[in-house]
Order: C-alpha cells, then structure tokens, then sequence
C-alpha cells in the first residue's frame, strides 16, 4: 500500500498519565474512572487517526489509477514506444525486402504493394575528403650525423643501452662488445653500423612473415640515423636517464614520429613537419570561422570542429600519420572550402596549401525500373520504399512489397483490450458501494483480532472508497466521449474498423469485429493512419492528451494532472505536494494537539482520584486515634 505520509496511532487503552495511589484506600478502579471520564476525547482521538488510514487509502486508490493510466500510455502513445498510435509509421502495413546483400530495404506509409527492380548500380555515393598528401609529424630521425667512433668506444666492458617504443611494445636495445664487433668486423662505415643496429632491433622486434623488418634503420649519406615502421609509432627514450647514449644518436628522450592530440599545439609545435609559429590561429571551413590559441589542445580543435555545422568531420590516424576532412554531406561537388593566411594551422596539418589533397565525392548512379537515375546519397526513395545503397552490381535486383496487417491487428486487438481494462477499473471503483458496518479498524481492536481476520476486515473497509469520485468520473467519461463522439477522422471512424461499443452494461468498453478490422487494415491503411495520429482530433492524440491532463506528474504544483494534484506519485516532487498529503499530515497534527489535551485531562482526574484517596487515609487515620483514645479511658 503506497502512502506518503505515515498514520498517527497508538494504543489509547493504556492511561498516558499515572499519577498518585490507585484506590489503596478507597478501593475504587481508578484506571477505569479516568478511561470513562476522559472517553470523549479518546473518541475523538480514535476517529482522527481513522480518517487518516481513509485518506492513505484513498491515497493508494488514486494512485494506482495513475499508474494504470501512465502504463497504458507509455505502451501506446510515448514517443519512444514501438507500439506508438501516435506515429504515423507505426500505420504502415507494407513489408519490402530483398534477398540482396547489396541493399537495404525499409517501407515507408507511402508504400504500396508491388514490386522495385534495380537494374544495375553503377556507382555508390561517396563524400568529399581533403587529406595531407605526407605525414603530418617528423619521422624518427637525428638531429646530425651519428657519433659512431664515441658510441663503440668502451663497448668491449661496458654496454650502452636506450628504449624503443613500437605502439606501446617497449624493447631495450643495447649496445655491447658483440655490437662492436659486428660494426667493425667489415670495418667502422655508416653501412656496418647501420647493419649492426638493424639486427640489434631486428632481434628484439622480430621481423614480418616476408623476412622484412618491422622497423626499418637506415643512415643518410651524411650519417644521419633514420628508423621507420610502416602504420606504427616509434618512440626512442633514455634508459635509466641515461641521454649521454642517445645524444650519441644524435636522437632526444620522447622523440616520436606520431604526435599526440592531446597535447597543446604548443607542445606539438615543433614536432609537425610544418612547424607552426606564434599564439593564435584562425581558419575557416564553409565559411565557419575557427579561432584557436596554442594553448588549447589539438583534441579540442578537433572536436570544436566536428560539433560546429561547417559541415565536415575532422580525424588524424596514428596509422597514416594524416589529418582528414571529411564533407558530411556525400555526391558531387565542392563541399570542402578551407581558408586561411599561409603558416597556419591548417597547412602544418596538411588540410590546406600545397599539401593537402582534395578527392572530390560522388554520385550515387542506378538504374531503377529501366530508368536511369542519380543521386547525391546512397540512402533513396522510391515508391515509398526506403533504399541503402550498400554495393555495386551489375546484376538486377528485385524488391518485393506486400501488405502484412497481423502485426498491426494484433497490437490494435491488445489496445482495445487494454482501454477496456482501464475503463472497467474506473468504472469498478465509482460504482461500488461502502460498508459503513467496515470502518478502518483502531489500535485496540487489532489487539484482539488474528492477522488473516485484519486482512479480511480491511479489504472489505477499502470498498466503495472512490465511489462517485468526480474525479475518476471525468476521466472515464472523456475517454468515452472522445471515443465515440470526435472520433472520426479521414473519412472513417473506428466503426470502420470493427470497434464498437459492447453494450450499455459493459460502461464504455469496447468490442472488435476481427473480419471487418483485418480488412480495413488491408484497404484504408492511410485513412486509419489519420484517424489515430491527426493533430488535435486524432484518437491517440486525443487520448494522450486526456492521460496528461489526469496523470501528468511534470510540472510546478497546480499544473500537473487532476490525480496527481490531488493523491501525487511516488518518487516525484507530487510524492508530498498533493491534496490528500495535505490533510494527513494537518489531521497529523491535531492527533498529536488531541494527545497533549488527553494527557493534561488524565493528570486532573488523577489528581482529583489521588486527592480523595489522601482524605480518606487522614479521616482513617483520624478515626483509630478517637478509637483508640475511647478504649483507654
């Protein structure tokens, strides 16, 4: 049972205050005298706290209304429903399909039954792309010509090492006598050493299947150490903060051939093969402008330009080491327009100048139904039947369309049987009738009474709660109006469809003719679609709108649903703010007012009591001393 605010009940048959002897001497039943005196009150106190279990009742009625009705239109008439009466898709009884893996296909309202064939696919749609013609980044390479003669000096006792980094694959490499050996054994060359150092990596590496290496080493002429490794990042770093070794290299600790884009572009700034210069940098791209500093990070210019609606999307690959704009919008044409001053950031990332290489997109070309036809996207329509180009072919491809309503029958049939419950409920709960021989039982009364016979007396006191309630009333008699009044739109009403009315008796249920429903579906497809979805006057919209109006929990206080303002909802802000809340906690209040009261009128009468009780022990005591003074004279 869902309450929002607990009942105020005790036990009353106890006395609150005792006070002073309890008829020691008179011998009277004080605890009986002060319960009888003080009985108005506690009936007051009694009959507060059962108005307050009649309220939470009344509370969970309501509420449970609310959640019917809120089911109901979450299932039938909420936006993000598959079974959405309010949409006008949801009416649409073609089912198109091809056996082609070349396509997609998907029917829209418009389709009708038939058949699409595709001649050919002559070219799928593409997007326009602007992209560096090189790599963005300087590749792995010395600053100068390697110290050969330094760097084998002292191998033969003690070895020289560094770190190298392929993708997050760590491997020390290490220089040692056999390194020495190897360099010199031919004789001291920029060849021999370059040999030397490939089988040092080579073996710490591995090599691919062909026998290449996966990293390859090469020196200029000049003796200038060069190391690559094709759709990989190599980075070099000192070992044990050991640079004197890769000084040596001529190579620095974190040298990279990849930048990262996380970094600032001030940090990346003299790591692209384009450095960049100064603070600021401006561009446009479909005349959106950008302006950046170099302290805003390349994953922010990346992502400022991806949300912003220039209309392309911007990436770097680690692979390729190349930045690439990519038109959001595909077919031909110049989609892609980047201007900026020379120097800027857009020419070091390869996206503008003499680097950058633009690859216009296409159009999607076909042939449907024998007739040529282009268009700027690999997503069409024809006939109503939605198309995702997915491959060429030469071959002909055929989409079928028919008319399969069981789908949609079946979810009507449980949409009728669903309003039926909801109306029966409302229906249920004004019209029948309250025992007053079952009122909510007190305290006391539970004291003397097994848990199955409270669980029966209660079940009986909860009838006839609701009954007449205006409230649920207007619900039910809205939806009935709605349904059999202004239900009529696009030529048809639901009698056309085989809903009825079930009778008098049955109060506003409804019934289907399944026949007369399976063949409307298959012949008035849109005419129902507009019956159920047209603004304002459409079944569903209508209903949605009488659900609102009663079980709308959104909102400030006063603007949120009739049973809502008056019994709330649980885990909402209406959970406390209702009327019913209201009541029970101001009843709350006077319960605890009636006790205090109870209490100070228990205390004078036991005092009262207490005070007779000390007169009599005086006048008892009073008459041994005459008794006992007449004996010894």
């Amino acid at each position: 049972m869902a309450t929002s605010v607990n009942s105020s009940t005790s036990a009353l048959s106890s006395l609150s205050a005792k006070t002073g002897m309890a008829g020691l001497v008179s011998g009277l039943d004080t605890d009986s005298l002060v319960e009888s005196l003080t009985s108005a009150s506690r009936s007051k106190i009694a009959k507060s706290q059962q108005k307050v279990q009649t309220m939470e009742w009344k509370q969970a009625a309501y509420r449970n209304v609310s959640k019917t009705l809120k089911e109901f239109q979450s299932k039938y008439l909420d936006v993000l429903s598959t079974t959405n009466f309010r949409s006008a898709s949801f009416y649409n009884t073609i089912k198109s399909s091809s056996a082609s893996t070349k396509i997609s296909v998907s029917s829209t309202s418009a389709a009708s039954a038939g058949n699409i064939t595709i001649n050919k696919i002559t070219q799928l749609a593409t997007n326009q792309t602007v992209t560096g013609t090189d790599p963005a980044t300087k590749p792995l390479s010395g600053s100068g010509a390697v110290e050969i003669g330094n760097l084998l000096a002292g191998l033969e006792t003690e070895s020289k090492s560094f770190l190298l980094k392929m993708d997050g694959q760590v491997r020390t490499i290490t220089l040692d006598a056999a390194f020495k050996t190897a360099v010199e054994q031919p004789g001291v060359s920029i060849q021999s050493f370059e040999a030397a150092l490939q089988t040092k990596i080579d073996d710490a590496f591995g090599k691919k299947s062909n026998g290449d290496p996966l990293i390859k080493v090469s020196m200029s002429a000049g003796g200038v150490l060069d190391l690559k490794a094709s759709g990989s990042q190599l980075t070099v770093n000192a070992l044990n903060n050991d640079n004197v070794t890769l000084g040596k290299l001529k190579l620095s600790d974190g040298q990279t051939d990849r930048i990262s884009t996380t970094k600032t572009l001030a940090d990346i700034a003299s790591s692209l093969e384009i450095p960049l210069t100064g603070d600021e940098f401006n561009f446009s791209i479909n005349g959106k402008q950008f302006n950046f500093k170099s302290t805003d990070s390349l994953s922010a210019v990346i992502s400022k330009v991806n949300t912003s609606d220039a209309g392309v999307t911007m990436a770097y690959s680690s692979i390729t080491d190349k930045f690439t704009l990519t038109s959001k919008v595909s077919g031909a044409g110049d989609n892609i327009k980047v201007t900026e001053t020379p120097g800027g950031l857009m020419e070091s990332l390869g996206l503008a100048g003499a680097g950058a290489k633009k690859t216009d997109g296409l159009n999607a070309e076909l042939i449907v139904n024998n007739q040529s036809i282009v268009r700027t996207s690999n997503s069409i329509e024809v006939d109503g039947v939605k198309i995702e180009l997915l491959e060429k072919s030469e071959e002909a491809i055929t989409i079928n369309s028919k008319a399969d309503a069981n789908n949609l029958k079946d979810t009507i049939k449980n949409f009728v049987t669903d309003y039926n419950n909801m109306i029966e409920m409302m229906n249920k709960l004004v019209k029948e009738n309250a025992d007053s021989n079952f009122p909510p039982l007190t305290e006391d009364q539970k004291a003397d009474m097994s848990e199955k016979e409270i669980e029966n007396w209660e079940k009986k006191a909860k009838v006839g709660l609701l009954q007449n309630d205006s409230i649920l009333k207007g619900i039910a008699s809205k939806m009935q109006s709605m349904i059999y009044g202004s239900a009529v739109s696009g030529g048809i009403s639901l009698n056309d469809l085989g809903i009825t009315s079930a009778g008098y008796s049955e109060n506003g249920k409804l019934k289907i003719d399944e026949a007369k429903l399976t063949t409307a579906l298959e012949t008035k497809g849109s005419a129902i679609q507009e019956l159920f979805t047209t603004e304002k006057t459409g079944i569903a919209q209508q209903l949605n709108e009488i659900i609102n109006t009663a079980a709308k929990t959104s909102g400030s206080k006063g603007s949120r649903g009739s049973l809502i303002e008056m019994a709330g909802y649980e885990s909402t802000l209406s959970n406390t703010e209702n009327s019913i809340t209201e009541s029970i906690t101001k009843t709350n209040k006077s319960i605890t007012s009636l006790k205090t009261k109870l209490k100070t009128e228990e205390t004078y009468y036991w005092n009262k009591f207490s005070a007779l009780e000390t007169a009599l022990q005086q006048l008892n005591t009073q008459s041994s001393m005459i008794t006992s003074f007449g004996s010894s004279s």
